[in-house]
């Protein structure tokens, strides 16, 4: 069984083929280097550790653009690496193929310990809100609907329906 969300149209291509749009898609919200993370200015880009890129197919031009992977196509490229792998994402707009990427790199990070998660949920957060604010995305759709889960208050916030974004429970 396939996840609906994930289209699996190829495994691997090249990372020329690959078009990044930070503006609309970058996912955090800045770049800190810490302990929390490498800051991938190696030049060795081993596939093992740098996973999938997820990619979104703009339907209007058809070019397939990175949602979540921006810094790994980015190590890909100064290594002069052939072919990475990637995953194309199923999603009707822009804005819902952002928030896809989120919900997809913060599953990464939910088997992490403690520091990194709630690292990780605040790095992207500001990007989220962003979103939400200028109406980007839509803050009654189903994208935002699911980013609530992770950021209740911002549902309470943006949502026409408050009263559906309660805390998380915590554990």
């Amino acid at each position: 069984m396939s996840d609906p969300d994930i289209i699996p149209e190829r495994n691997r291509i090249s990372p020329r083929e690959i078009r990044q749009d930070p503006q609309r898609f970058q996912s955090r919200a800045e770049y800190p280097i810490d302990a929390m993370e490498s800051d991938l200015t190696d030049e060795r880009y081993v596939e093992l550790y740098a996973g999938i890129l997820s990619l979104w197919r703009d339907p209007p031009e058809g070019a397939l653009y990175v949602i979540d992977g921006h810094r790994r196509l980015e190590l890909a490229r100064r290594a002069g690496v052939s072919q990475v792998l990637v995953q194309c994402l199923d999603a009707p707009s822009e804005a819902d193929a952002f928030a896809k990427g989120v919900l997809l790199n913060l599953a990464q990070w939910a088997f992490e310990r403690g520091d990194k998660l709630l690292w990780a949920m605040a790095s992207r957060r500001a990007a989220v809100e962003r979103a939400l604010h200028t109406r980007w995305l839509d803050p009654d759709g189903q994208a935002a609907t699911e980013l609530y889960e992770y950021y209740p208050d911002l549902g309470r916030r943006y949502s026409s329906f408050p009263e559906n974004h309660k805390e998380a429970a915590t554990v």
